[in-house]
């Protein structure tokens, strides 16, 4: 099986595929998907989603939207933390792709997150977007809030993943890593631990080739485990099995609420 642990399947893009999606979860390789959130309204349809039987979510501010982050966000989320779906806090972190003229207030939204992430004892989910020397000198300050870390949709090269790597975060590749021109991304594949990486879609991002201009889905996932042993080596299957068993030990809450089934 496969987990696909960063899916937005409560986008609209999706919402015509949703019951086939949901179907799929069921019949096919890919069992579990869990989807993150980035705005308060979709927190609020994560965790909706997450009444589904195979889906868990996520809760949290993207940085983009920092500027959301409010008391009724903070509300939602210790309202809901120790829902048993509720398996992360994510995703949130640091994005300068569009300037920094809110960097300031994305430390500050960085931080409260991380410490209720800290409060409810749940992992946390980062974006990470051309921000990686900030991030890390914040992360090295204040790595006592953060139970497990995982930067999803990694996009560095070898010397980021191995400060990543350094600071005890785990790495999550995308559909990216099958672009011609993320070579340095491949090269990170190669050189990150199988034991190191999870996998995941970013659906209805960034979808893989070779079904790059159609909109993503987490079935998609298996070819990005399909990539990562065609570079690493390694046999799909043994992609499959240990990125699954590192998924499930990341977000514990998933492996706790699957045993007690």
């Amino acid at each position: 099986m496969l987990i696909d642990t960063h899916s937005h399947i409560n986008h609209e893009k999706l919402v015509n595929e949703l019951p086939e999606i949901l179907q799929n979860l069921k019949t096919g390789k890919v069992k579990r998907v869990i989807c993150p959130s980035f705005s308060y309204s979709s927190s609020i349809t994560s965790l909706e989603m997450a009444k589904n039987e195979n889906v868990f979510c996520a809760l949290g501010i993207h940085p983009e939207m920092a500027n959301e982050y409010d008391t009724k966000m903070e509300k939602f989320l210790i309202e809901n933390a120790n829902n048993p779906k509720v398996v992360a806090i994510g995703e949130i972190g640091l994005d300068y792709h569009y300037g920094q003229e809110n960097k300031d207030l994305q430390f500050q939204v960085l931080l409260r997150q991380m410490e209720l992430a800290k409060e409810f004892d749940l992992p946390i989910i980062f974006h990470i977007r051309d921000a990686f020397d900030d991030f890390f000198e914040f992360f090295e300050k204040h790595k006592n809030l953060c139970k497990r870390g995982v930067i999803h949709c990694f996009e560095g090269d070898i010397e980021v993943a191995k400060k990543a790597l350094s600071l005890g975060l785990m790495i999550s590749f995308t559909g990216l890593i099958t672009f011609k021109t993320r070579e340095s991304v491949r090269e990170a594949v190669k050189y990150i631990p199988l034991e190191k990486i999870m996998v995941e879609t970013d659906a209805p991002y960034l979808t893989p080739e070779p079904f790059r201009h159609k909109v993503n889905r987490p079935e998609y996932v298996e070819l990005v485990a399909q990539k990562i042993a065609e570079i690493k080596g390694e046999s799909v299957e043994n992609v499959e099995e240990i990125t699954t068993q590192n998924a499930y030990d990341f977000f514990d809450k998933m492996r706790k609420f699957d045993e007690s089934k």
